[in-house]
């Protein structure tokens, strides 16, 4: 495979799995509170654990392929940034990208501080 394909598509799955188990997160979270016999709280910390594994993954490869890095940063921006509650960007919610809940506020820190971190890497590069 091309070396640019595979990155885009690395960049993409990262920069989409972090967002899916983030709201998972927030599912089940919102299951457990509603009926805590539904489902363990052990599965929400599980879907977190998963993500900063999955996050520092991508991070450790964006250092070394910024393209990933770019790729993977605005896959965030465009599926974070709809979860904001602003009211200006509340349009971008009808993206057919990603169309996921509201998320939560824990989902919107941990998105902007995934974003910042893909922000940095893509400046610095193999120095980061």
């Amino acid at each position: 495979m091309n070396v640019r394909v595979r990155s885009i598509l690395l960049g993409v799955g990262l920069g989409i799995a972090p967002i899916l188990l983030l709201d998972l997160a927030r599912t089940l979270r919102d299951s457990h509170d509603t009926d805590p016999t539904a489902t363990s709280f052990w599965w929400v910390l599980a879907c977190y654990v998963i993500t900063g594994a999955i996050s520092a993954l991508g991070l450790m490869l964006a250092a070394r392929d910024r393209l990933l890095a770019a790729v993977a940063l605005a896959v965030l921006v465009f599926g974070v940034t709809p979860w904001t509650p602003v009211s200006g960007l509340a349009q971008l919610g009808n993206l057919p990208l990603l169309p996921l809940g509201s998320g939560g506020l824990d989902a919107i820190g941990i998105g902007f501080a995934l974003i910042g971190a893909y922000a940095y890497v893509l400046v610095r590069g193999n120095r980061a």
